[in-house]
């Protein structure tokens, strides 16, 4: 299961090329819910829309990934960092950590909830 999530995230941000909503449509089950890096709560219909008009991505990659299967459902967390373009043409980097729940539905892994969040670099401090 984790090798098919990381295809498919790959997929998805693929650089230069369209992004696959329908394989995106596919993973995402209809009551998804989400706790994006923002803080704010989404939903299925909403990620589509976000996707179908995001940002450009010139790089991204599944850096990390973890998965733990119990019986129909599973867990998955990672780290991706990806680098694009704003919509005005400004570089911008990402390193964001996911937790995600996946059901398995008529056969197939679908994703169920996921929360995202900033990576931030920590700061050490003098002694």
């Amino acid at each position: 299961m984790s090798r098919r999530w990381k295809t498919l995230t790959r997929r998805m941000f693929r650089p230069g090329r369209p992004k696959d909503i329908a394989a995106l449509q596919n993973l995402i089950s209809d009551d998804y819910l989400a706790v994006n890096f923002e803080n704010r709560v989404s939903s299925k219909e909403i990620e589509i829309a976000t996707a179908k008009n995001d940002a450009a991505w010139d790089a991204m990659n599944v850096d990390e990934i973890h998965a733990r299967v119990f019986g129909a459902s599973a867990i998955a967390s990672g780290f991706i960092s990806a680098q694009g373009k704003k919509t005005d043409g400004a570089p911008f980097t990402a390193k964001v950590r996911f937790l995600a729940v996946l059901v398995k539905q008529n056969g197939q892994w679908q994703l169920a909830a996921t929360q995202s969040s900033a990576l931030k670099v920590p700061q050490h401090s003098p002694n």
